[in-house]
């Protein structure tokens, strides 16, 4: 129950942080419903126009109302109204209704998606739910449609992200999906705020160039942060109160950043694409390394999950003294960008830093309590291809229309007006990364999903002596895996 309320607590704070206000440059206009090229500019060249919707409704059991957007334009939050006008371009066009219908409580709506495949009322045709749940409470459970057969579904497109194989498919099957069709999952992967202010006043380079050219590393950042960390009221103590940082996060989101960022992984996949267990507990042990001296050697401001226990408000503390002025660096995700608004400081954002130079591309974490798409198992044939029809709709309409309105919502709002950051967002987004380990073993609090989260909280310099105790039980919970996917083991 813990977790879950956490998860609520996390995807909800994450909402509220959206909707606030920025500039908006698209206009609204209907089309005739031909495919023409112009047409092509705002939806998939690929999809042939399909009489067959008209008159038709689609409904989309969501936990996030970003992802549908608002009801009326709403010119006061561009992202909001970016999402209805694609929702009033797609009806209009195809002659369909879009409802949204919302379950913000993920347990409930897991609850709602196994009702409908059990009386198979075929309620919903496509289904937006938490990450985590979706894959280990529905895929697992048998509840979802194999993605891959859908037809006009297409994942090599470049509104779907290519790194969902590696956190959601399983041999032939991928049960969830994600990519531009949901902001919300956009706005939550991690990103690393830093202060311009507090940079020129020390004369330190921004490290956009080194973004840019593939060189921004952890070492970059422990030379940064070097010291940085101070008693400011000279009472004896660091305290987040009063006190100065090289680096501010909590737990569910610093951690997992520099963890995922730096490519640790303990599964890999073989020729079949199924899951093998796989730790490397050397090169494991070394990213750990980085990271232990990174936050715990130099006094980072980390709340860590007893931290939270003790104090739940504390989670927000991190933002909070980056928002003052009293971090140099902030590691959380794109939406809290959007909460820097009123913040004094110029600030600037970055992608998550590599483990060092060799690392061919900045990997970018998605939190787990973001929002995926799936299809519920209880759709006839029709409605079926209906579902796959506008899962493809929605995701090519969103990445015409909705995803350049989210970087300038990000990079461009008050205090981060610069080109640079606008350029980081894109290689941002452009890099998610989903962990097997993470979406299907963090639930159950496995060291394979949850080693550097626990091990940081603990102070433990060391993560080698728990992965090897854990073996057994995370090869008996990938056995249960296997059988639950219809698999040998």
């Amino acid at each position: 129950m813990y977790k879950k309320l956490l998860a609520m607590l996390l995807c909800g704070l994450m909402l509220i942080s959206m909707f606030v206000g920025c500039a908006d440059t698209d206009e609204n206009e209907e089309s005739s419903g031909d495919s023409s090229e112009e047409e092509s500019q705002w939806i998939s060249a690929d999809l042939e126009p399909n009489p067959g919707l008209k008159g038709k409704d689609i409904n989309i059991l969501t936990q996030s109302e970003t992802d549908m957007g608002a009801e009326e334009p709403d010119k006061s939050d561009p992202l909001e109204d970016a999402v209805y006008r694609r929702n009033d371009k797609i009806q209009n066009y195809y002659g369909v209704k879009l409802n949204s219908l919302v379950e913000i409580d993920y347990s409930a709506l897991s609850q709602k998606v196994k009702n409908d495949v059990t009386s198979g009322s075929g309620e919903y045709h496509i289904v937006y739910q938490h990450m985590v749940d979706a894959a280990t409470n529905l895929g697992t459970g048998g509840n979802l449609y194999n993605l891959t057969e859908l037809d006009y579904v297409n994942f090599d497109n470049p509104w779907w992200d290519q790194d969902c194989k590696n956190g959601f498919m399983f041999g032939d099957n991928m049960f969830v999906i994600c990519g531009d069709l949901l902001p919300s999952s956009m706005m939550i992967t991690a990103s690393v705020m830093f202060n311009k202010t507090l940079f020129d006043e020390q004369s330190i380079d921004y490290p956009y160039e080194d973004a840019r050219e593939g060189t921004w590393t952890i070492d970059d950042m422990l030379e940064i942060t070097k010291d940085q960390t101070r008693d400011l009221n000279g009472d004896g103590k660091v305290d987040y109160s009063n006190d100065f940082y090289g680096l501010a996060g909590w737990t569910l989101a610093c951690d997992y950043n520099f963890w995922f960022g730096s490519g640790a992984t303990m599964f890999a996949f073989d020729e079949d694409h199924l899951p093998v267990y796989q730790p490397n507990t050397d090169r494991l042990q070394t990213i750990y390394d980085k990271i232990y001296e990174l936050i715990i050697t130099q006094q980072a401001f980390h709340v860590t999950m007893q931290d939270f226990q003790a104090n739940s408000a504390i989670y927000a503390e991190p933002a909070n003294v980056f928002k003052a002025g009293r971090a140099l660096f902030f590691a959380g995700s794109l939406s809290d960008g959007t909460g820097f608004r009123e913040m004094a400081d110029e600030f600037g954002i970055l992608p998550q830093p590599k483990y060092d130079e060799k690392q061919e591309e900045y990997l970018s974490f998605v939190n787990g309590s973001a929002s995926t798409a799936c299809v519920p198992k209880s759709l006839g044939a029709e409605a079926l291809a209906d579902a796959g029809y506008m899962l493809e709709v929605l995701a090519s309409t969103s990445y015409y229309m909705v995803t350049d309105t989210l970087y300038d919502k990000v990079a461009k709002s008050k205090n981060a007006r610069d080109e640079e950051s606008a350029e980081m967002v894109d290689v941002i987004i452009r890099h998610k990364v989903f962990d097997f380990g993470y979406t299907h073993f963090h639930v159950q609090g496995l060291p394979c999903a949850t080693i550097v989260q626990t091990s940081l909280g603990s102070g433990s310099a060391s993560i080698t002596r728990n992965i090897s105790k854990s073996e057994n039980q995370t090869l008996k919970a990938l056995k249960t895996v296997y059988e639950a996917y219809g698999y040998d083991y």
